[in-house]
């Protein structure tokens, strides 16, 4: 069984990451690993590309066709003159000895010229011998298997070629795709076995029209049998500089790249069992059939893709399969990674223009598995279910009972001369009353502290929220949790006592070693044990509105996207209504201001130290010590675990840069760790909190 790797398996890589990593028996491009031919006698020879540079546009491109050339599906790619299609084909060959049998179809109208005829037999001695002999084309060429031979056809010019020569190409492409024959003479004399394991075909072309002679839009059913990838007509202005600044050894010839872009295989694909186990499956099947009903009716209403020429299909059938291959291949214990990104594969690879990328994004975006966060509380499908057997009535009953409720409690306030609810707004809150609008289960308080810490409070600071702001982080699933920066913790040693020390993750992790249900606290794990937000940071002390989830929309986006949903939620629904307190203004106003200084790739470092410098990212978002003291908390106290498979990006640094997120709470433990702002994951959002 594929084992399920935990989030997140990337994060923070044992060993640096290398963009085109060549062994002696493969090489693999951004993590997609091809084998080297055993005979690669007459491949392309590598000194003829020792100027290729490998900027990222290069890297990414070459990560495309390696994709389709291990699951044996023929790529066609249409682009400009000037991107370098046909000469990273054959340094790529070149790389792994595989053999290029060039074909142009530019003018060319004779199927024999690259399906192969029958000729004089100029070897013939004896009445015996034939007197025509077969000779094979340039295509057939690339079809026959030799022992320790890799063969990649590439046809050029392809949407020049005549509709004869797109016949026949189409009948070689169903041969491979099935594994079967390939008849080359008209009268079936002549047969050739193929296999896509042997050899990988590539279409190349330019786009129809726009001062391409000699284009014409292929029929969108000839596209569908190719994995099709629409480049841009010239490179991007950031790889022309790398690039330029590359060949004259100001730069690396090759650039390096966010580890989050490489993709990595399985040692051996899903069985339909394994399928059946991966958590989650029925969930994604479900969303990518939306998904792609959706992205067919993008196509069809021409919200997408309308300035391209060459058309194109969302298949039924072949789509479907070929994102359920990439699956078996790919999944590596993350559902909702691995899907999207076939799907960025096949579909998105298709559009040009980024605002209809984005546009598809946001579909893909829903393709997504969240797991349940808490086995104590009913499903939306039990909830769904039950409103569908009789509910009604019994929703009304529930409804009738809580204005009743409601009424007794108003004439018992007037009985006891308590003020009502409305008249105790803006009067400090009690305890009790904050439990009453939360629901005991929403607030830590004293108890809950000196129970699991062992600190004793003379007097617990005042609740600094007013009743409609609690009833509000109600509506949000908020917890109210009190925080404070000590605790008594005993030292090793039989004779020793507990004594007060700093509450920091340090200490956390020496004290908690167990959860309620006997299973561990921290992961193990110890490459931040000399960081400063593990062996200092400590909880901001008093009372704080922390979500108990992440925000909804906060996952899959990095940490400055991260930032504007936390924006939006400040803004529409914390304060919905209401007007934002000044801090909150004057934080929004700083972040929306500094919004563009968040640095670029090569610049991460300072954008990341930017991000965690805004006053927005110290309101809203937690430490690494506080998301741990809120799950230590809810998990001694409350025999709950938040996030028990996903990660909140909190407000801290590592001394390397990196923003540290945390979570995970399962079986074997709370993780610890970090990435660059511009990383982003399916299982990783922000929860909210605030003081």
């Amino acid at each position: 069984m594929a084992s399920h790797e935990k989030f997140p398996s990337r994060a923070k890589p044992k060993e640096e990451l290398v963009p085109v990593h060549d062994t002696e028996l493969s090489v693999a491009y951004l993590g997609v690993e091809l084998p080297k031919a055993t005979d690669s006698e007459n491949a392309p020879k590598k000194e003829q590309y020792a100027d290729y540079i490998n900027d990222r546009f290069s890297l990414e491109l070459q990560k495309k066709i390696a994709t389709s050339w291990k699951q044996g599906d023929p790529i066609l790619i249409e682009s400009g003159t000037s991107i370098g299609k046909t000469t990273t084909v054959k340094k790529m060959c070149a790389d792994l000895g595989w053999e290029v049998h060039y074909v142009n179809l530019n003018g060319a109208t004779d199927v024999e010229d690259f399906m192969g005829r029958y000729i004089p037999n100029h070897e013939r001695k004896s009445p015996d011998d034939p007197e025509y002999v077969f000779s094979d084309g340039k295509i057939t060429s690339g079809l026959r298997q030799e022992e320790g031979k890799k063969k990649v056809i590439l046809l050029d010019e392809y949407n020049s070629a005549a509709p004869n020569i797109l016949i026949r190409l189409h009948e070689v492409l169903d041969a491979l795709e099935r594994n079967s024959e390939v008849v080359l003479a008209e009268d079936a004399s002549e047969k050739i076995q193929v296999n896509k394991d042997a050899t990988k075909v590539i279409g190349l072309m330019n786009p129809p029209g726009r001062g391409y002679l000699q284009r014409e839009p292929l029929d969108p059913a000839q596209i569908r049998r190719w994995v099709y990838v629409k480049e841009a007509s010239e490179l991007p202005d950031e790889s022309l500089t790398h690039a330029t600044r590359a060949l004259f050894h100001l730069e690396d010839k090759t650039e390096k790249v966010e580890d989050s872009v490489y993709l990595f295989a399985n040692e051996a694909a899903l069985t339909p069992e394994q399928f059946k186990e991966i958590p989650g499956i029925e969930t994604i099947l479900t969303k990518y059939l939306e998904f792609h009903k959706g992205a067919k009716e993008l196509l069809a209403s021409r919200r997408i893709a309308k300035d391209q020429p060459q058309r194109f299909l969302f298949d039924d059938r072949e789509e479907p399969k070929r994102v359920r291959d990439f699956i078996s291949a790919f999944y590596r214990g993350d559902i909702n990674a691995t899907t999207q990104e076939a799907l960025r594969y096949y579909y998105a690879n298709k559009l040009l223009e980024p605002e209809d990328k984005e546009a598809l994004e946001e579909l893909i975006r829903t393709v997504e598995y969240v797991p349940p966060q808490n086995t104590k509380r009913r499903t939306l499908d039990d909830i769904e279910q039950f409103g569908q057997e009789g509910a009604p009535e019994t929703w009304d009953k529930v409804a009738e009972f809580e204005d009743k409720l409601a009424a007794k409690i108003s004439d018992l306030e007037k009985e006891l001369g308590v003020p009502s609810s409305e008249a105790r707004d803006g009067l400090e809150l009690s305890l009790a009353d904050a439990e009453r609008i939360l629901g005991k289960e929403s607030v830590l308080g004293a108890k809950d502290v000196e129970q699991v810490f062992g600190i004793k409070l003379d007097r617990a600071p005042a609740i600094p929220f007013s009743q409609e702001e609690l009833q509000r982080a109600k509506e949000l699933g908020q917890q109210l949790i009190l925080q404070v920066d000590t605790m008594l913790h005993k030292a090793s040693g039989l004779m020793s006592r507990e004594k007060s020390v700093p509450l920091t993750l340090e200490s956390l992790k020496q004290k908690f070693t167990k959860s309620h249900d006997d299973k561990k606290v921290f992961y193990e794990q110890d490459w931040y044990k000399d960081e400063d937000f593990f062996k200092k940071e400590k909880p901001r002390v008093g009372w704080r509105l922390t979500s108990r989830d992440l925000l909804p929309e906060s996952t899959s986006k990095s940490y400055l996207e991260q930032t504007d949903v936390l924006v939006e939620h400040l803004q529409k629904q914390v304060f919905k209504g209401t007007k934002l307190p000044k801090q909150y203004e004057d934080a929004i106003a700083e972040f929306k201001r500094k919004r563009a200084e968040s640095g670029t790739d090569s610049e991460w470092k300072r954008g990341s130290q930017m991000l965690a410098d805004l006053a927005i990212t110290k309101l809203a978002r937690e430490l690494p010590v506080e998301a741990m003291y809120r799950f230590i908390l809810n998990d001694q106290a409350h025999k709950d675990k938040p996030l028990p498979s996903t990660y909140t990006w909190t407000a801290s640094r590592t001394s390397g840069g990196s923003l540290v997120f945390v979570g995970n709470f399962d079986a074997e433990g709370t993780r610890v760790d970090g990435n660059e702002p511009r990383y982003s994951h399916s299982l990783l959002g922000v929860s909210f909190s605030r003081s």
